[in-house]
């Protein structure tokens, strides 16, 4: 018996393959599979391309799969939801369980192994989900980079310009900001960031990689972007707490796992969320990525819930990288 996990973004997508041990047989990554920004064909070919990866090499294994769980960004606000189902169950033999779900579940379980908890997933965008224990997803947040909050890359980053440039007019005493900013686009003053930033298509990710230089400058001290990162971290504590207070009261812990570029600086940042969240709130970065998540919810999907051999063979097996 075997199962498979897929992990589908608006950039790529993984698949994994494992046999009832937890050991990793095969895992493959290929394009987006994201509803909202690419169509169904689209993702039918991303699909086809990473099964037809595993079966080159695992024919036997993969038609011997029993149950499949896809976190999928996106599904939760796509027309295209049900078709999308449709599309993954056709792939499989009748009898395969196939899951659709929300992204944030597995993302959540690559961190608790299962159980419910809350994620924070904060890349160039930030949003934090809810998963009570019996699988409702609720929200906070990630209404688009231009809407949401500072927890964020390009919050972060946009807040970093802004003080490039308060700077640049005098307004502030002069920021290590600059310095790496510039530096960042080989440019040798700020007003060059104009074109640098408007006029591209790039411009959001431009601006969320500045989020970098903020976390180096703020390991230098320097008090603009110490300020920014203490605003980044408290917007998230405040997205995290709104839930916990409204789905998840009463509880003497609470699982919080956190994901995305962001926390690459969690050393950071961790000691400050720790400060503004609840007492009882325990924070985990995951080991593993999210298609791990979507592993295990495809095991306890048949069988209910995943031991803890399973899981630990699981977790090692990625970690070696088989």
């Amino acid at each position: 018996m075997y199962y498979l996990g897929i992990d589908g973004g608006g950039s790529k997508t993984a698949v994994a393959l494992v046999d009832d041990r937890g050991e990793l047989i095969a895992c493959h990554h290929g394009g987006p599979s994201n509803p909202v920004s690419v169509t169904l064909k689209e993702i039918e070919k991303t699909m086809d391309d990473l099964f037809g990866q595993l079966k080159q090499n695992h024919q036997e294994q993969f038609s011997q799969i029993k149950s499949v769980c896809a976190g999928v960004a996106g599904t939760e606000n796509s027309h295209s939801k049900d078709e999308l189902r449709l599309l993954l169950k056709s792939k499989f033999p009748e009898g395969t369980t196939v899951q659709l779900c929300h992204d944030a579940l597995t993302a959540l379980y690559s961190g608790t192994d299962g159980e419910p908890g809350i994620v924070n997933i904060a890349g160039t965008g930030s949003i934090t989900f809810g998963v009570t224990a019996d699988k409702n997803v609720v929200r906070s947040g990630g209404w688009g980079y231009l809407l949401d909050h500072t927890g964020s890359g390009f919050g972060i980053g946009r807040l970093a310009l802004q003080k490039v440039f308060e700077a640049y007019d005098g307004f502030i005493q002069p920021t290590m900001l600059a310095e790496f900013v510039l530096k960042r686009f080989r440019i040798s003053s700020p007003p060059e960031l104009i074109p640098v930033i408007y006029g591209t298509s790039e411009s959001r990710s431009r601006i969320a990689s500045v989020c970098e230089d903020v976390f180096a400058a703020a390991r230098l001290d320097d008090k603009e972007a110490v300020d920014i990162v203490k605003q980044a971290a408290d917007e998230i504590a405040k997205s995290i707490s709104h839930i916990i207070h409204n789905h998840f009261k009463g509880l003497d812990q609470m699982n919080v796992v956190l994901t995305g570029s962001v926390f690459k600086s969690s050393d950071i940042l961790l000691p400050l969320l720790q400060k503004d969240l609840p007492e009882g709130v325990k924070l985990i970065l995951p080991k593993s990525p999210p298609v791990v998540g979507s592993v295990i919810e495809s095991y306890q999907v048949l069988h209910g819930t995943c031991p803890e051999d399973f899981v630990k063979t699981l977790h090692d097996s990625f970690a070696r990288g088989d």
